[in-house]
C-alpha cells in the first residue's frame, strides 16, 4: 500500500520514523543526495507482546516530530534573504526596547494646581491611548504573519510578512517609551510603575520569541509560530489590563474563543469525513488531493484559533477585526476546497453528503464567529428604543435626495420610508402610554402627531411623483416632503440622535487618533531608509503638526466618555476633532508622496497602509463630526462662556499658587516659547473677536456660536501661554503683573460673550451693538496690557520713551552753536549715525532672538538714539543759513519717527516671529532707519562732493549684511531663472561702475566718481537679493515645489470664511456664471495633469500652478456668491463644496510633485491620476451646489451651451448642402415634413413667451421654460434638416436657405437664453429687462421669416424673394451687433480682414447680375452669398479694429467704413428686392450706383486694413502655390497613413468571444476604405487647383497676391484638415484593433473625417467649372476605387461620407453586439447582490455625467474651430 504525499516513511531494519509535515503538490527538479538518517533505537510502543503461529507481530515503531535533515533544506530565495534581515534588524530594535524597560522616565517637579494636575492626567491619558493602539498594532502585525505565512513558502508574500514584522518592532519600540513615561507618572500617583514595565518586558520577549520562529531557515514546526504568537496576545492582554485599557469584557472575549473552538471542532469533523473519502478512492492522485485539502483545512483552522487568541484582548481595532475575518476567509477557503476534492474523488452519493453537512457545519459556526466580531464593531444595538428606526429613516431621506430625476427610485424609498416612520410612531405611543408623567406623555404624542402628519404629506407627494413620473415638480415635492419628515424625526428622536451621533464620533475619532499614532510611527521607521531627504522633511514636519493634535483629540474623547450628557465635552471633541482633519489630511498627503522614496519594501509598504488606515478614519471623522455639530451646534454660545469662565477660575488658582511659590512650569514650557505662545495666541483672540463681532452684527446664531466657540479655544491657548510665562519668570512682580493681565482678559472676554448673546436675542438693536462694540475694545486693551507684561516688551517700552523724550529737544526755537567746526560736528555725527544704523540692525537680529538679546538690543539703541539726536543738534547748530537748520530739524524729527516705527516693529515681531508681514514690516522699518540717516548725512555733507555717495554706498552695503546672515528668508517673488537674468544683466553694470570708480579717483571727477560708487552699492545689494532669491528657489524646486501651492490653496479656503472687505457689485447669477467657467477650467487643467502624468511629466509643475492660482480665483468668487445666495444654508453648502475641491486639489497638487520627483514612479502616477478623478468628482459637486443656488439660471447655462452645439451641427449641414451631398434618404417630399416643421416652430414662440415671463418668475419656472425651449429647437433642427434633404442635392441653394432659417432661429434662442439668465431676478425697470424685450422680438422675427421660408420653399416664384428677405433681416441684426459698444470675444490681423473684404466684391457683382436678371436662381445664390459675404467683413472688421495695435482713430475710421460698407450693401439688396417686385429699366440701371458705392466702401476698408500695419505692410505670398504644396502634403499624409493601416492585424483572438474578430476586421476595411477615398478626393481636390490656374481662373503669380486668397486659404485649410482627420482615424483605428481605444473614440474620428471632407468640396467647388473633366475626375475618381467596398458611383466627398457611415455603424454594431453579450454574473448573497447594484447605479449615474461633460466640450471645440476657417467653410451667422 502507498503512503500519502503528506507522509515521509524513512525505514529502518529494526524500527521506522515517520516525519508528520504539511506539503505541497508541486513539480520540482530532482536532486541527488543521501537519504539515510541516523539510526533511532526506540523501544516499543506498547511493551512486550507475545508471538503466536499464524499472526503478524504489531510494527516496532514511534513518532518523532520537529526533525529535518538540514542536508535536505533548499536555499533561501532573494525575498526569505530579504525578510530574514528584516527579522533580525527587527528583533535588535525589540531587544533594544527590551533592554530600556529597566527604569522608568524622571518627572520634573510638577505643581499642584489645576494646570499641572490637567497635564498629569492628560499625560497619563495620552500615553494610555498611544500604547493601547501600538499594542493593537502588535498584536495585528502578529495574526497577519500568522495567516501570510500559512500557504506554500513558493507563494508566500514575504514583502508583505516584512511590512507586519517592520510594524511590530516599530511599535514596540515607540511602546517602551510610552510606557516608562506611563510608569513614573503612576508611580507619582502612588501606583505600581515597576508591574507596568514588566509586563512590557514580557512582551517584548514574547514578540522577539515568535521572531524567532518566524525565521524562513527555521525548521520548528508552525505549531510552534501558532504557539509563539499565542503568547504575544497574551501577553498584551496583560499589559492592557496594567493600564486599565480592556475595552472588551471578559465574557465577550470567552465567547470569542469558545466560537472559534467550535470551528475547529467543526472543521476536525470535516477532516473525518474527508479521511473517509480517501480510503475509499482508488484512484492516488484524487485520494492524495484530498488528503492535501483535509490537511489544509485542519491548519487553517488551528491558524483561525491562534489568531483568536492573539487578538481577541485587542478585538477593538479595526486592523485586528480584519486580521481575524482574513483569518476566517482562509478557513472558508479551506473548507470549499476539501468539499471540491471529495466531489472529484469519489461519486458516492452517501459520503459526499456527509462531506457537505460537515461543511456546513464549519461555514456555520464560522459564520458566528463573523456575526459576532462584526456586532462589536458596530458597536452593538443602536443606543435607545428608537435609534434603529430613527437610522433608517435618517438614511432613506438621503437616498431620496441623491435619486432626483428616478422618480421611480424616489417612489420606491418613500414606500420604505413611510414604513420605518410607522414603526417609530408605533414605538413613541407606547411610550407614552407607559410613562407616568403626564406631561412628558403629552410630550411624547405631540413628537408622535407631528411625525404621522409629516408621514401623510410624503405619502401624497410620492402618489403625486408616481402618478407623474416626468414632473420635476412632483420629484420636487417629494424632496420637501421628505426634508420636513426627516426634521420632524429630528425632532421626535433628538436625545437618541444627538447620543448616536456623539457615540460615532467617539469611535471616529478614537480611531483617527490611532490611525494618525500608527503612521507617525512608520514615518519614523521610514526615515533611515527614505532616499529624498526633502520629501522625508517634509513628512517629518506633517508628523509634528498632527502629534500636537492627537492629545486634544484624545482629550476630547475621554472627556465626551467621562461626562456622556456634558454639551461642554461635547463640543470640545467635535472641535478637536474638526481641527484634527486638515493637518491629517497633510500627513496622509505627504505620506503617500515618501512611500516611492522608500528603498526598503517593507517599510514603504508600513507607510502606505498606515496612510491608507488614516486616510480611510479621516473620512469617518469628518463625516461623524459634521452630523455631530449639526446635532450640537445651538449650544455652542453658553459652552463657550462656560469654558472661559472656568479659564478665569484657573488663572486665579495658577496666582494663588505662584504666591505660595508653588507654580512650577509644565515639562517643556520655556521663557522663550511662551512669549510666543503668548504673541500669537493674542493675535488668535483679536481675530476670533472680530469674526464673533461681524457674526453677531449679522444676528446668525448658528455662525455666532460657531464664532464664540473660536474665541473660547483661542483664550484658552493664550492662558496656557500666561501660566507659562509665569512659571518660567524669575521676577515676582512680573509673574503677578502676567497672570493679573490674563485674568482680565478672561473676565472682560466672558462679558464680550454674555453681551454678544444678549445681541443675539435683539438682533439690530443699536444700543446692543454699541454696548457689544465697548466690551470688545475693552478685551482689547487688556490683550495689550497682557503682551505688554512680557519679558522684554517693557524693555522696548522704555527704548521708545527713551526717544520720545529726546527728541523733545527739537521743540526748540532756536539752536545754538557749541563752538566746534563744520568738520568737527561733521565727523562726529557721522560716527554717532554709523552707530545708530548699526544698532538698528541688532535690534532687527534681536527680534528674532531670545527676550534678553531683545532687551540688551533696545536699551542700546535708546542710548545711541540719544547720542546721535545730540549730535544732530550740534549740527542745526553749527548749519550756516537758517534754511538749512530748518532742513537739519525736519530730517532729524524723520529719524525720531523711523526710530519709533522700528521699535515697534520689533516688539510685534517678538510676540510672533513666525508672521510673514511683520517680518517684512520690521525690515522696512529699519531700511526707513537708514534712509533717514542717509538723507541728513547728505544734506549736512553737499559742500563735500563725493563724500556723501561714498558714506551712502558704505551704509547700503551694512544694511544688507542683515540680509545675507538670514538666507533663509525670501525677499523678492522672482523665480530661479528670473534671478539668473537679472545678475547677468546687472553683473555688466557693476563691472562698469567699478571702471568709473578707479577712472573718476584718477582723475579727481569728484562727482562722477559718487556716483559709481553709489551705483556699485545698489548693484551689489541687488545681485546678493538676486542669488538669495534664486538660492530659495532651487531649494524649493528640489522639494517638489508645492508647498507653496499647497499653502495658497489652503489660505484660499481659509479666506472663504473671511469677511470681505468691499461688499459684491453683482449678483449670484453674475458669480456663479463666473464660478461655472473656473470649475469647468479646473476639469480642464486637471484632464492636462492626466495627460501630462504619462507623456511629459516635467510640465505638471506648471499646471499645478495653474490649478493653484484657478482654484483661487473660484474661492474668491464663492466668497461672494455665498453672501448674494437665496439663503444661508445654499452659501454655506456653495463653500463647503468648494473647500472640500480645494483639499482634493492640494492632493493632486501634491502628487504632481511627487510625481515630478519620480517621474517613472507607477505607483504615485496611479495616485494621481485617483486624485484626479476626486477633483473632477468634486468639481461636479461645486457645479451641483451652485445649480441648486440658482437652478433657473444654470438652466439657461446648460441651454444655451446645447443651443451653440445645435448651431455647430447646423454648420456643418450646411457643408454638406453647399457641397452638394445632402442627398434624401428616401423618396419622401418637403410636403411630409412641412406641417411638422410649422408646428415645431409655433410651439418655440410658445416657450419663448415662457422663457421671457420666467425671467420674472421663479427659477424653478425659469428652469422649465429654458429646458423646454431646448427640447423644442432641437426637434426643429431635426425636422429641418430632414426637411432640407428632402429637396434633395440637385438644389443645394434652397436647402442652405431653409437651413439659415432655422440656424438664425438658433442664435436668436441662445441670444434670448444669455439676456434671460442676465435679467433674471432684476427689476423691470433694469436695462438688462430692455435687452430680453429686445432679444424676444429677435426672435419671433426670426422664427415669422423661417415660417415664411417654410411655406415658399417649394413656390418656384417666390423662393428667391423670399431667400433674400430673409438675408436683408440677417444683415440687419449682424449690423446692429456690429454697432454695439461691446468688445468681440477675440482679435485678427489686418491681413485677415482684407482677405473678408474680397467677399464682398464678390456679392456686390452677383447681386447685380441677379437683379438685372431678376431668376429666383440667382437671387437664392446671392442671398446665401450676401449672408455669408457681409457677416464675414463684419466680424473681420471689429476683431481687426479692436487689435491692441490699433490706435483709436485708425479704429473709429474702420469700424465707420465698415458700418457705411454693410450699409451700402444693404441698400443694394433691398434695391434688388424692389426690382424683383417691380420689374424696370430704370430701376436696374440704378444699380450701378449701389455697387459703385459699396466698393468705395470697400476701398475705404482696405485702406483702413492697411493704416493698422503702419510701414510695414506686405504683400502676403502667393496663396497659390501654398495651396499647391498643402494638397499635395495632404495626399502624402494619407497615403502614408493608408500604408500604415494596410500593415494592421486584428489582434489574437480573444478566448470567449468569438464575435469580435469580425468587428475589427470590418474596422480594418472601412478605415482603409476612408483612407484610400481621401486619398483620391485630394489628389484630384490638387488637379482641380492647377486646372484653374491653367484656366487663368486663378492666376500662378497674381498681381495683387490677396486676390485669390480666400479660395486658397479655404483649400489649403481643407486640406489640413482631411489630413488630420484621416491620420486620427488610423491611429484610432490601429488602436482599437490592438484593444487599446473604444469604439467611441472610433465613430468619432470617422465622423470627423465625413465633416472635413464636406469643407474640402466646398473649397474646391469656389471658382471651378461644373463642366470641367477634372471636376467630375474630383467627383467620380475614388468611386472608382470603392466600387467593391461601398456599392456605387457616387461623387467622391459622397464616398468618403458613405465609407465613414459604414465604419461608424460597424462600431455601433460592434458596441451594442459587446454589451448584450456582456456576462453578467449576479451574486446570490444578499448583501452581495445588493452591494453590485449599488455599484451598477453609481457607474449608470458617472457615465450620465460624463457624457454630459463631452457633449458640452465637443459644442465649445466646435465653436472654436468654426471660428477660425475661411468663409467658405463656414456659414455667416456664426458669432466670431
Amino acid at each position: 500500500m502507498k503512503s500519502p504525499p503528506c507522509w515521509k516513511t524513512l525505514c529502518h531494519p529494526k524500527s521506522k520514523s515517520t516525519v508528520l509535515q504539511q506539503q505541497f503538490n508541486k513539480v520540482g527538479k530532482v536532486e541527488t543526495g543521501s537519504v539515510a538518517l541516523p539510526a533511532i533505537m526506540r523501544s516499543g510502543a506498547g511493551g512486550p507482546e507475545s508471538f503466536q503461529m499464524g499472526s503478524m507481530p504489531q510494527a516496532k515503531q514511534h513518532i518523532t516530530s520537529g526533525q529535518m535533515h538540514r542536508g535536505h533544506m533548499p536555499p533561501l530565495t532573494s525575498a526569505q534573504q530579504a525578510l530574514t534581515g528584516t527579522i533580525n534588524s527587527s528583533m535588535q530594535a525589540v531587544q533594544a526596547a527590551q533592554a530600556s524597560l529597566d527604569d522608568f522616565d524622571t518627572l520634573p517637579p510638577l505643581g499642584t494646581d489645576a494646570a499641572s494636575q490637567a497635564w498629569r492626567k492628560n499625560k497619563m491619558d495620552e500615553s494610555k491611548h498611544e500604547i493601547h493602539s501600538q499594542v493593537d498594532a502588535i498584536t495585528a502585525g502578529t495574526a497577519s504573519m500568522v495567516n501570510l505565512t500559512a500557504g506554500d513558502p513558493a507563494e508566500t508574500d514575504y514583502t508583505a510578512v516584512g511590512c507586519a514584522v517592520t510594524t511590530i518592532s516599530s511599535n514596540l519600540t515607540e511602546m517602551s517609551k510610552g510606557v516608562k513615561l506611563l510608569a513614573a507618572l503612576m508611580e507619582d500617583e502612588g501606583g505600581n510603575g515597576q508591574q507596568l514595565l514588566g509586563a512590557a518586558k514580557n512582551l517584548a520577549c514574547a514578540v522577539s520569541d515568535m521572531l524567532k520562529t518566524a525565521q524562513p531557515a527555521n525548521t520548528e514546526p508552525r505549531q510552534n509560530l501558532l504557539q509563539a504568537a499565542g503568547n504575544v496576545g497574551q501577553a498584551s492582554g496583560e499589559l492592557l489590563s496594567h493600564i486599565g485599557e480592556t475595552d472588551t469584557d471578559p465574557q465577550f472575549q470567552d465567547m470569542l474563543m469558545q466560537l472559534a473552538k467550535a470551528v475547529a471542532n467543526a472543521a476536525a469533523a470535516l477532516v473525518l469525513k474527508a479521511k473517509n473519502v480517501a480510503q475509499k478512492t482508488e484512484d492516488s492522485a484524487q485520494q492524495n488531493r484530498v488528503i492535501a485539502a483535509a490537511t489544509q483545512c485542519a491548519l487553517s483552522t488551528s491558524q483561525l484559533v491562534a489568531c483568536t487568541r492573539v487578538v481577541a484582548p485587542t478585538i477593538s481595532s479595526p486592523v485586528c477585526q480584519e486580521q481575524l475575518i482574513e483569518a476566517g476567509k482562509l478557513v472558508a477557503k479551506s473548507v470549499e476546497g476539501c468539499v471540491e476534492a471529495s466531489q472529484g474523488a469519489t461519486s458516492d452519493e452517501g459520503l459526499l453528503k456527509q462531506v457537505g453537512v460537515a461543511a456546513t457545519g464549519v461555514t456555520q459556526a464560522l459564520n458566528e464567529l463573523l456575526q459576532h466580531i462584526k456586532q462589536y464593531a458596530s458597536g452593538g444595538h443602536p443606543i435607545g428604543r428608537h435609534g434603529e428606526a430613527t437610522d433608517r429613516i435618517l438614511d432613506v431621506t438621503e437616498n431620496i435626495f441623491s435619486s432626483m430625476g428616478d422618480a421611480g427610485e424616489m417612489v420606491r424609498q418613500a414606500r420604505i420610508l413611510a414604513q420605518a416612520t410607522s414603526d417609530l410612531v408605533n414605538a413613541i405611543k407606547m411610550d407614552a402610554e407607559g410613562e407616568s408623567d403626564l406631561e412628558n406623555s403629552r410630550k411624547l404624542l405631540s413628537a408622535a402627531k407631528l411625525l404621522a402628519d409629516a408621514t401623510a404629506k410624503m405619502v401624497e407627494a410620492a402618489k403625486g411623483a408616481a402618478a407623474n413620473p416626468d414632473s420635476e415638480e412632483q420629484q420636487q415635492k417629494l424632496r420637501e416632503a421628505a426634508e420636513g419628515l426627516r426634521m420632524a424625526t429630528n425632532a421626535a428622536a433628538q436625545n437618541a440622535i444627538k447620543k448616536r451621533l456623539v457615540n460615532k464620533l467617539e469611535n471616529a475619532a478614537k480611531q483617527a487618533a490611532a490611525a494618525a499614532t500608527q503612521t507617525i510611527a512608520a514615518a519614523q521607521h521610514a526615515a533611515s531608509s527614505n532616499r529624498n531627504q526633502a520629501a522625508q522633511q517634509q513628512l517629518v514636519q506633517s508628523c509634528k503638526v498632527v502629534a500636537e493634535q492627537i492629545p486634544q483629540l484624545v482629550q476630547g474623547v475621554r472627556g465626551s466618555q467621562s461626562q456622556p450628557d456634558s454639551p461642554s465635552a461635547q463640543l470640545a471633541l467635535i472641535s478637536a476633532s474638526r481641527n484634527f482633519l486638515q493637518p491629517g489630511a497633510k500627513m496622509v498627503t505627504a505620506s503617500k508622496a515618501t512611500v516611492p522614496t522608500i528603498s526598503d519594501q517593507a517599510s514603504a509598504m508600513q507607510l502606505s497602509q498606515c496612510a491608507k488606515n488614516l486616510a480611510s478614519a479621516l473620512a469617518e471623522l469628518r463625516t461623524a463630526s459634521q452630523k455631530a455639530q449639526e446635532a450640537c451646534g445651538p449650544l455652542e454660545i453658553d459652552n463657550a462662556l462656560s469654558m472661559v469662565r472656568d479659564l478665569e477660575k484657573d488663572i486665579k488658582e495658577a496666582k494663588a499658587s505662584a504666591e505660595e511659590g508653588k507654580l512650577r512650569p509644565l515639562p517643556g514650557e520655556t521663557l522663550e516659547k511662551c512669549s510666543q505662545d503668548l504673541g500669537t495666541s493674542t493675535k488668535a483672540v483679536s481675530s476670533a473677536i472680530a469674526q464673533l463681532l461681524s457674526e453677531a452684527t449679522q444676528g446668525n446664531e448658528n455662525y455666532t456660536g460657531m464664532a464664540a466657540r473660536d474665541v473660547a479655544q483661542a483664550l484658552k491657548s493664550l492662558a496656557s501661554a500666561a501660566r507659562g510665562v509665569a512659571a518660567t519668570t524669575d521676577d515676582p512682580a512680573a509673574r503677578s503683573a502676567m497672570l493679573d493681565c490674563a485674568g482680565d482678559v478672561m473676565d472682560k472676554s466672558a462679558n464680550l460673550i454674555e453681551e454678544t448673546k444678549r445681541a443675539i436675542a435683539k438682533p439690530g438693536d443699536a444700543e446692543s451693538q454699541q454696548r457689544l462694540a465697548q466690551v470688545a475694545k475693552a478685551v482689547s486693551q487688556a490683550l495689550n496690557r497682557c503682551v505688554n507684561c512680557l519679558p522684554g516688551q517693557r524693555d522696548v517700552d522704555n527704548a521708545i520713551r527713551t526717544v520720545g523724550e529726546a527728541s523733545k529737544s527739537l521743540l526748540a526755537d532756536s539752536f545754538p552753536s557749541s563752538g566746534r567746526s563744520f568738520q568737527e560736528v561733521q565727523a562726529q555725527l557721522n560716527e554717532v549715525a554709523a552707530g545708530l544704523n548699526q544698532s538698528a540692525n541688532e535690534v532687527v537680529q534681536a527680534s528674532r532672538g531670545t527676550t534678553q538679546d531683545l532687551a540688551r538690543a533696545t536699551s542700546k539703541f535708546g542710548q545711541d538714539f540719544s547720542n546721535f539726536l545730540e549730535a544732530g543738534v550740534d549740527m542745526a547748530g553749527t548749519s550756516q543759513s537758517k534754511e538749512d537748520q530748518t532742513q537739519v530739524v525736519s530730517n532729524l524729527k524723520t529719524i525720531s519717527m523711523s526710530s519709533s516705527k522700528l521699535l515697534l516693529a520689533a516688539k510685534a515681531l517678538s510676540t510672533d516671529p513666525s508672521s510673514p508681514n511683520l517680518k517684512n514690516q520690521l525690515a522696512a522699518a529699519a531700511r526707513a532707519v537708514t534712509d533717514s540717516i542717509n538723507q541728513l548725512i547728505t544734506m549736512c555733507t553737499q559742500q563735500a562732493p563725493g563724500q556723501k555717495e561714498c558714506d551712502n554706498a558704505l551704509r547700503e552695503l551694512e544694511s544688507v549684511r542683515g540680509m545675507l546672515e538670514n538666507p533663509t528668508e525670501a525677499v523678492n517673488d522672482l523665480s530661479y531663472f528670473d534671478c539668473i537674468d537679472s545678475v547677468m544683466e546687472n553683473s555688466k553694470i557693476l563691472g562698469e561702475s567699478m571702471a568709473g570708480i578707479s577712472h573718476n579717483a584718477k582723475n579727481s571727477n569728484l562727482p562722477e566718481f559718487g556716483d559709481s560708487a553709489l551705483e556699485e552699492s545698489v548693484q551689489m545689494m541687488k545681485e546678493a537679493v538676486d542669488d538669495l532669491g534664486a538660492t530659495l528657489a532651487e531649494a524649493a524646486s528640489a522639494a517638489g515645489a508645492v508647498g507653496g501651492m499647497v499653502d495658497s490653496i489652503n489660505d484660499a479656503i481659509n479666506k472663504m470664511e473671511d469677511t470681505p472687505a468691499l461688499e459684491p457689485e453683482g449678483t449670484f447669477v453674475d458669480y456663479q456664471t463666473t464660478m461655472v467657467k473656473t470649475a469647468k477650467a479646473i476639469a480642464v487643467t486637471v484632464q492636462e495633469m492626466v495627460t501630462k502624468s504619462n507623456t511629459n511629466p516635467d510640465d505638471l509643475g506648471g499646471l499645478a500652478n495653474q490649478l493653484t492660482n484657478e482654484f483661487g480665483n473660484l474661492a474668491d468668487e464663492a466668497k461672494y456668491a455665498a453672501m448674494t445666495a437665496e439663503n444661508d444654508e445654499i452659501g454655506s453648502h456653495i463653500k463647503k463644496q468648494v473647500g472640500e475641491l480645494g483639499f482634493t486639489c492640494t492632493g493632486l497638487v501634491t502628487k504632481a510633485g511627487a510625481l515630478q520627483c519620480s517621474p517613472n514612479d507607477s505607483f504615485t502616477k496611479k495616485e494621481l491620476i485617483e486624485s484626479a478623478r476626486k477633483v473632477s468628482e468634486k468639481v461636479s459637486h461645486v457645479l451641483a451646489s451652485l445649480q441648486a443656488g440658482n437652478r433657473g439660471t444654470q438652466a439657461c447655462i446648460t441651454a444655451a451651451s446645447a443651443v451653440s452645439g445645435i448651431i455647430a451641427d447646423l454648420d456643418t449641414t450646411i457643408m454638406f448642402a453647399t457641397a452638394g451631398t445632402l442627398n434624401r434618404e428616401n423618396t419622401e417630399t418637403f410636403a411630409d415634413h412641412r406641417e411638422c416643421i410649422l408646428k415645431t416652430a409655433k410651439a418655440l414662440v410658445e416657450d419663448t413667451k415662457l422663457l421671457v415671463s420666467g425671467a420674472g418668475a421663479s427659477q424653478e419656472k425659469l428652469a422649465q421654460a429654458a429646458q423646454s425651449s431646448v427640447s423644442t429647437i432641437t426637434k426643429l433642427a431635426d425636422v429641418v434638416k430632414l426637411g432640407a434633404a428632402s429637396l434633395g442635392s440637385e438644389d443645394p441653394e434652397t436647402q442652405v436657405v431653409l437651413i439659415n432659417a432655422v440656424k438664425d432661429v438658433a442664435k436668436a434662442l441662445g441670444n434670448l437664453i444669455s439676456t434671460t439668465k442676465a435679467a433674471a431676478g432684476k427689476p423691470h425697470d433694469d436695462p438688462s429687462m430692455l435687452q430680453l424685450k429686445n432679444s424676444a422680438k429677435v426672435m419671433v422675427t426670426n422664427v415669422t421669416s423661417l415660417l415664411k421660408t417654410v411655406k415658399a420653399v417649394e413656390d418656384e416664384a417666390t423662393k428667391g424673394t423670399r431667400a433674400l428677405e430673409a438675408t436683408i433681416e440677417h444683415i440687419k441684426q449682424e449690423l446692429a451687433a456690429f454697432s454695439s459698444s461691446d468688445p468681440p470675444p477675440k482679435t485678427t490681423t489686418p491681413e485677415e480682414f482684407i482677405r473678408m473684404t474680397k467677399g464682398i466684391t464678390m456679392a456686390t457683382a452677383k447681386a447685380v447680375a441677379a437683379g438685372n436678371s431678376c431668376r429666383q436662381e440667382d437671387i437664392i445664390a446671392t442671398a446665401n452669398l450676401s449672408r455669408r459675404a457681409i457677416a464675414d467683413m463684419l466680424h473681420s472688421c471689429k476683431e481687426a479694429a479692436y487689435h491692441p495695435e490699433v490706435s483709436k482713430d485708425v479704429q473709429m475710421r474702420a469700424l465707420r467704413y465698415g458700418n457705411e460698407c454693410a450699409t451700402g450693401y444693404l441698400g443694394l439688396l433691398e434695391h434688388v428686392l424692389v426690382i424683383i417686385q417691380k420689374p424696370s429699366n430704370d430701376l436696374k440701371q440704378q444699380l450701378a450706383s449701389y455697387s459703385k458705392r459699396v466698393a468705395g466702401s470697400v476701398t475705404e476698408l482696405i485702406q483702413a486694413a492697411e493704416a493698422m500695419k503702419g510701414t510695414e505692410w506686405v504683400d502676403p505670398e502667393d496663396p497659390t502655390v501654398i495651396a499647391e504644396n498643402e494638397l499635395l502634403g495632404a495626399a502624402a499624409a494619407i497615403e502614408a497613413a493608408a500604408k500604415k493601416l494596410e500593415q494592421l492585424r486584428p489582434r489574437t483572438k480573444p478566448k470567449e468571444a468569438d464575435e469580435s474578430l469580425n468587428f475589427e476586421e470590418q474596422i480594418l476595411e472601412a478605415a482603409k476604405s476612408i483612407a484610400a477615398a481621401t486619398s483620391a478626393l485630394v489628389k484630384a481636390a490638387s488637379a482641380a487647383q492647377r486646372e484653374l490656374v491653367a484656366q487663368g481662373k486663378v492666376g500662378a503669380i497674381p498681381a495683387n497676391a490677396v486676390d485669390d486668397g480666400q479660395w486658397s486659404q479655404g483649400l489649403i485649410s481643407a486640406a489640413r484638415m482631411v489630413a488630420a482627420a484621416t491620420n486620427n482615424l488610423c491611429e484610432a483605428a490601429n488602436s482599437a484593433v490592438q484593444g487599446h481605444a473604444s469604439e467611441e473614440k472610433l465613430i468619432s474620428s470617422a465622423k470627423q473625417v465625413a465633416a472635413s471632407t464636406a469643407q474640402l468640396l466646398v473649397a474646391c467647388k469656389v471658382k471651378a467649372d461644373q463642366d470641367s473633366q477634372t471636376m467630375k475626375r474630383l467627383q467620380v475618381s475614388t468611386a472608382i476605387c470603392l466600387i467593391e467596398r461601398i456599392g456605387n458611383g457616387d461623387a467622391a466627398g459622397n464616398a468618403v461620407k458613405r465609407a465613414s457611415d459604414n465604419l461608424v455603424k460597424a462600431a455601433q454594431k460592434a458596441a451594442f453586439d459587446a454589451q448584450d453579450d456582456q456576462a453578467v454574473v449576479v451574486k446570490s448573497k444578499m448583501v452581495g447582490g445588493i452591494a453590485q447594484i449599488i455599484a451598477a447605479q453609481e457607474e449608470m449615474l458617472r457615465k450620465e455625467r460624463e457624457l454630459d461633460e463631452a457633449r458640452k466640450k465637443l459644442a465649445m471645440i466646435r465653436q472654436q474651430q468654426y471660428k477660425f476657417l475661411p468663409s467658405e467653410l463656414r456659414e455667416d451667422g456664426q458669432e466670431q
